[in-house]
């Protein structure tokens, strides 16, 4: 059964454009919302510009956003959607649109998971224009066609999808507690100097300040040492669970693991600056720089020792970013002793874990959301059928 549709405009009360406008950023106010921060349904943090809160009503003339409003991206990325899931209030850059449905027609969380779907996002592509980088003119967003199955439907194949997406934000506020908590303990240590005993703990003069008398002065090969990650052409990658990784992450899988976990890698090259504490056994490919050796230093001390060195700023490639170790193991570093060494990978290791826990289970569960989202939006399958199966498999 496949669901009749009506035209975006059909089924939308407001629709607030600011393109052609550009705010003037400040450094704090109110957050403005711009295309790049609109990601796989939600409004990603930490990356976010601002305008002044006093420029908040000149600039928003157009129309306030509410809870709950859809913001969908016109160009550069072109279709990703997400909700206003809080009532803060936002300001809205260009190439990003307001969308807040007709209610007596189309449920709001329907109307944005709706979308997100590929009938709808092929129907964005469609009407859309450009070479090198695709948009939508609000005319032709206009006449995208939504499925539109009767109210009761729709807001059951929300209720459903929802769920999901409830779960993923939680999970990723969870996430980032970790982050923060592993984080605020590397600095109350290593940087403030209140390690487990430090009342007790003697300091001494060094060149670079007052440090504890068991802890030296060294160069950054002396904690660790980093190697080039391995080659691995797609002709000679066997499938299996053995994660690949790149400078930005995951690659794919191997059935061969080239360093055992806990291990430490970081980009160097074509994406520089993120390191990854990884648990498991894994392959480094080319792209990266691995530790190869934990000499005064451990997993969770290394993680967080290169995180600190912003190797953004060590870039010594033109074209492609690039980071060569010989820049960066000659930097002065902090030798902690041994067993405070010992006591963070203690501390934090498994709070990493708890981490990369959560990580996989937000995951699975946008995997499992992404393969429902078509089938319940095009009416492939019913919510009945959905609710029926999932009550067999619970008894």
């Amino acid at each position: 059964m496949s669901f009749p549709t009506k035209t975006i405009r059909e089924v939308t009360e407001t629709l607030i454009d600011y393109r052609g406008k550009t705010p003037s950023k400040t450094a704090s106010g109110i957050k403005l919302i711009t295309a790049k921060v609109i990601k796989d349904g939600f409004i990603v943090d930490g990356d976010h510009e601002y305008i002044a809160a006093e420029q908040y009503d000149s600039w928003m003339r157009r129309g306030l956003p509410q809870q709950w409003d859809i913001l969908i991206t016109t160009e550069a990325p072109l279709g990703e959607v997400a909700q206003l899931r809080t009532p803060e209030k936002v300001a809205l850059a260009q190439r990003v649109i307001l969308l807040r449905g007709n209610s007596p027609i189309i449920d709001q969380a329907y109307y944005f998971h709706a979308l997100k779907s590929p009938v709808v996002q092929q129907g964005l592509k469609a009407r859309s224009s450009g070479t090198t980088v695709l948009g939508i003119k609000q005319s032709e967003l206009w006449n995208v066609e939504v499925p539109c199955p009767p109210l009761k439907a729709q807001r059951r194949i929300a209720s459903i999808l929802s769920a999901y997406d409830d779960l993923i934000e939680n999970n990723t506020r969870r996430i980032e507690i970790l982050e923060e908590m592993a984080q605020r303990i590397y600095r109350e240590w290593f940087v403030n100097l209140r390690f487990p005993g430090h009342e007790k703990t003697k300091l001494v003069e060094s060149k670079m300040g007052r440090i504890p008398a068991k802890w030296r002065v060294g160069v950054l090969e002396d904690a660790l040492v980093l190697q080039r990650g391995f080659d691995l052409p797609s002709s000679q990658r066997q499938p299996g669970r053995v994660p690949i990784y790149a400078a930005t992450g995951i690659n794919g899988y191997h059935n061969l693991a080239k360093v055992k976990g806990p291990g430490v890698i970081t980009g160097r090259s074509g994406s520089l600056g993120t390191v990854m504490l990884i648990f498991e056994d894994f392959w480094p490919l080319n792209t990266t720089l691995w530790v190869k050796e934990f000499r005064q230093s451990n997993a969770a001390h290394s993680f967080f020792l290169l995180s600190d060195l912003k190797l953004t700023g060590f870039n010594s490639g033109a074209a492609v970013p690039t980071l060569n170790r010989n820049d960066i193991h000659g930097l002065p570093c902090l030798l902690p002793d041994r067993d405070t060494l010992d006591a963070l990978n203690e501390c934090v290791l498994p709070v990493f874990h708890l981490r990369r826990i959560l990580e996989q289970q937000t995951a699975l569960l946008q995997k499992t959301r992404d393969l429902l989202l078509p089938k319940l939006v095009s009416g492939e399958v019913s919510v009945e059928e959905l609710e029926t199966e999932t009550a067999n498999q619970i008894s």
